[in-house]
């Protein structure tokens, strides 16, 4: 899989988040805008037939990962905080300003994280302890690996979170299900580490599973991976991460009619 294809979907997410006044006018882009158009009709077409559509989930999925997260800082606000695949999301930017001292390391593939920190240099009054640092999730050893960035950039003395928002189901389940034990067995050596991620349910409605494959199928071909839908229901996805050695897992629903369910994930 050519990983450095995932990033090209980040700008379409980013002119989301623009839309919707979840971002920075420095993290615009060009080629957000123009996608962001070109996919309006089917938007729009998606409302009126399926009753949701691409841009609700997103938001869905962006704004119920900001409160959980606010939750897990409020009940432990030493506790700091990787968000891989962070693209051109403004939450490490957000986060920041809402809990001063925080430390916020943002990490992505490495041509995204150099484009993401030369917008963030744009902007006045980040806080020191917000980084952006490139990293590549499949890379087993090496300064870009999972375990690096975390023995690099963080006090193992003190509680982390670690977010993948609109990633792991770039991958089929093994490659998925491999990141998630390291990610495990990495976390263990902090006081306390919790993971925040997303599942898709397979939909109930014949239409919405038609459309989910072909969103799948699509995805695959865009980002040149192996985009999957991993469990038919978030249970599955639950069970799944207890096995892969999770300890307390949930799932969280936005809204009744929503598509995605986010999932927290404890080491202990």
């Amino acid at each position: 899989m050519d990983s450095s294809s995932i990033s090209f979907t980040a700008h379409y997410t980013a002119q989301t988040w623009q839309e919707h006044g979840l971002s920075l006018p420095q993290l615009k882009t060009g080629a957000g805008e123009a996608m962001y158009r070109a996919m309006a009709p089917a938007e729009r077409a998606g409302r009126v037939l399926l009753g949701t559509n691409l841009h609700a989930m997103l938001v869905e999925r962006h704004t119920t990962m900001d409160r959980l997260l606010g939750e897990i800082l409020d009940g432990a606000p030493a506790t700091q905080v990787l968000e891989i695949a962070c693209g051109l999301s403004a939450r490490g930017y957000r986060f920041s300003q809402s809990h001063p001292g925080i430390r916020y390391v943002e990490a992505d593939l490495p041509r995204m994280a150099a484009t993401k920190s030369a917008l963030l240099a744009k902007v006045e009054g980040l806080s020191p302890e917000h980084k952006v640092v490139p990293i590549d999730i499949l890379a087993a050893e090496g300064q870009h690996s999972l375990e690096a960035v975390l023995a690099a950039a963080f006090d193992r003395g003190r509680p982390i979170a670690v977010i993948t928002e609109g990633l792991m189901n770039y991958f089929q389940l093994p490659v998925a299900d491999g990141f998630w034990r390291r990610l495990v067995a990495a976390l263990k050596h902090f006081p306390a580490g919790t993971y925040l991620t997303e599942t898709y349910p397979v939909p109930d409605r014949a239409l919405m599973r038609l459309v989910a494959r072909a969103g799948a199928a699509g995805l695959r071909v865009i980002s040149r991976s192996g985009a999957a839908i991993h469990f038919a229901t978030d249970a599955d996805a639950v069970a799944h991460l207890r096995r892969a050695g999770f300890g307390d897992v949930q799932s969280h629903r936005p809204n009744g009619r929503s598509l995605v369910r986010i999932i927290v994930a404890r080491t202990a």
